[in-house]
Formats: C-alpha cells, sequence, structure tokens
C-alpha cells in the first residue's frame, strides 16, 4: 500500500476545509490533470454520514459517478446494481473514525501528524485512500500513478474551498439549484487549470456524457471442444447470465482480491439450473468459463438449440462460443425466472 507524505498532507488541509458544508454531492467539479486528462471531483458529506472526496479519471471514470446516481432508481434489478457497483473505477479519500483504521495504517498517519503538528480532528478525522476497480475489492492505493492522482485532487479540491471563502457558488460556476448530473452530459461546471504561479486559472467545462461499457467478444478457439459441442443432439433453450459472486478470492496476479464470476444456466423449458464457476481473474477468467460450459454441456450429452441473454456482458462472452458451436444467441429483455435464480445464488453466498 502506498501512503505518502505528499498525501497526507493534503488530506489533512482538506479535511480542515469541511468543503462538505458547503458543497453537496451535486456540485461536481473538473480540474486538469499533470497529464491533461480531466479528473473530476464530488464532495461527499452534506448529510454528514460519509465524509469523502471522490476523484474519476476521464470520461470512463466519471460514468462510475454516473452509474451511483442510478442506485436510488427502480429501473435495475439488485442483481444488476450489485454487478454495476463492481464495475466502479474511482479513487476516494474517505474520513474514518479511529476504530475503523487498520492498526498498521492508524500509527503511520499519527506519526506523520505528530512529526508536523497536526491534530486528527474528530469526527471522522483519520484519512483513509480507497482504490476501487472493475470486479476487484476495493483496496488502498498501490500504484504511483493512483497516488499522485487522488493528491492533484485534494489539491484542486482545497483550492475551491478556497475561493468559496470570499466567492459565492454561482460566482465560481456551480448550479446554484443543485441539480444532479445527467446521463446526457453536457452540464456546465467549475473548471481548475494548474498555472505557473502554483495556482489555479478558473474556467468552465462540460461534463461528459454516460460512456457505455464495451465488453470484449473473446475468441472460442478449443477445436476439439467446438467439434465436440456441434455434434451433440439440441434440447431447447438455455437462459445465461455472467455474474459476480461476493466472496472474494486472494489469488490474483496484481495481489488484490477479485470477485469470482459465474455462469449461471437456467434450461428454460425443465427449469434445471446449473452454474458455471470461474476462479480465474483477467483474460484467463473468460476462456476457462467458456471451456467449463462447453464440458458441461458434454457431460449433459445435449447442447441448446437457442441460448437467450439479457445484457451486453454476457451476450458478449457467448458470441464467438455460440457462432462456432452452432447455437443461436439471442438477447431479451428480461429473463425474469434467471434473475430469481441469480438471485437466490447471491443470497446463499451472503448468509
Amino acid at each position: 500500500m502506498i501512503l505518502t507524505d505528499d498525501m497526507l498532507a493534503v488530506a489533512f488541509q482538506y479535511r480542515d476545509t469541511a468543503l462538505w458544508k458547503i458543497l453537496t454531492d451535486s456540485d461536481v467539479f473538473a480540474f486538469r490533470l499533470s497529464d491533461g486528462e480531466t479528473g473530476y471531483c464530488c464532495v461527499m458529506g452534506n448529510g454528514g454520514e460519509h465524509l469523502a472526496l471522490g476523484f474519476y479519471r476521464g470520461r470512463k471514470g466519471f460514468t462510475s459517478y454516473l452509474k451511483s446516481l442510478s442506485f436510488d432508481s427502480m429501473q435495475f434489478s439488485e442483481i444488476d446494481m450489485i454487478e454495476m457497483a463492481a464495475t466502479f473505477d474511482c479513487i476516494n479519500c474517505d474520513f474514518m473514525e479511529a476504530s475503523a483504521m487498520k492498526d498498521k495504517t492508524k500509527k503511520l498517519i499519527r506519526n506523520y501528524a505528530d512529526a508536523h503538528g497536526l491534530k486528527v480532528r474528530r469526527p471522522k478525522g483519520w484519512p483513509d485512500f480507497t482504490r476501487h476497480q472493475p470486479f476487484k475489492i476495493p483496496s488502498g492505493i498501490t500504484c504511483e500513478k493512483d497516488a499522485a492522482d487522488i493528491v492533484e485532487a485534494l489539491r484542486a479540491a482545497i483550492a475551491v474551498a478556497g475561493e468559496l471563502t470570499h466567492r459565492s457558488l454561482a460566482e465560481l460556476g456551480f448550479d446554484e439549484n443543485g441539480d444532479y448530473p445527467t446521463t446526457d452530459g453536457g452540464k456546465l461546471v467549475p473548471y481548475l487549470v494548474p498555472n505557473a504561479e502554483g495556482t489555479y486559472d478558473w474556467g468552465m467545462i462540460d461534463l461528459p456524457p454516460f460512456l457505455p461499457d464495451e465488453w470484449p467478444v473473446p475468441e472460442f478457439a478449443n477445436d476439439i471442444l467446438i467439434r465436440k459441442v456441434k455434434k451433440l443432439r439440441t434440447f431447447g433453450t438455455l437462459q445465461v447470465k455472467l455474474i459476480h459472486i461476493p466472496t472474494p478470492v486472494n489469488e490474483s496476479a496484481d495481489g488484490i482480491p477479485f470477485l469470482p464470476s459465474v455462469l449461471l444456466c437456467l434450461d428454460a423449458g425443465k427449469e434445471g439450473l446449473f452454474p458455471v464457476f470461474c476462479m480465474e481473474d483477467g483474460e484467463k477468467a473468460s476462456q476457462q468459463m467458456l471451456v467449463e460450459l462447453a464440458e458441461n454441456l458434454c457431460r449433459l450429452d445435449n447442447k441448446p438449440d437457442t441460448i437467450e441473454v439479457e445484457d451486453g456482458r454476457t451476450e458478449s462472452l457467448l458470441k464467438d462460443f455460440c457462432d462456432r458451436c452452432g447455437i443461436r444467441l439471442f438477447r431479451k429483455e428480461e429473463l425474469p425466472e434467471l434473475e430469481d435464480a441469480c438471485s437466490f445464488l447471491i443470497a446463499n453466498f451472503m448468509r
């Protein structure tokens, strides 16, 4: 885990501003990162519960913020909400109670504060840096680039707080109505650009629109299994959904625990159900899952005439597999029985 003096310095400065007493989580602002990319910040804590600064890198990162706004919506099922949260890509600087901090981290922060004559404020004065990555367990910062990004984000937030001591929200370009950004993008927000004097030039920038997730289409090139599956007799329709199990696995290449995936398969006619589990991370996961699916069909001694899916990720996973194995693949608006099966499976893992 990376926890530098620069990170702690700006975290303590930000905590002292109490910026969340002025801005709400709808008051997004933007700044130019040192590499030219645009960073977006959300100040959390106006309700007094979760004190944090959220940082989102570029349009892809900002889409995580837009996704979070849909959590109060009724348009997604519980499973889809869990899956959506698992795709978040952002960094938070949270402020916690001492009891919520790990002893080793708390000692590092205490030593820094004592050495610099700083006070850990109450309540929730302990900075906790959290990296959210798709399908991984939120963890501390392990990448120097991420550490640099959150330092720049906190500095921009401190600058916003400084300006708000003598200028109004409207003068800085914040929306006086407090309306949330929309998935269509286009809302104007304050934009801070670092200058040669070590301060910021202020302008305005349009927020980007929602960026739909793009899922790779893995090639299924196992010729032996393709021939076996193609020869199987057909039996009807299989409904399939790719989800992730909320029980992390520690064996990842970067050392960060990840959420294992499962391909849940429901025989629409006989209501038979079988899961295909995968304990691999990254690119290996897709290949292992397709191999396991093919071997399951061979054990059952039949294959579906049709596979139905209701989301783009599952559709992308199965596209080449179905093309090569002679199975029709159809996208449906919803598959209620399959959703119920997914909910049942997840509930059992969360007990």
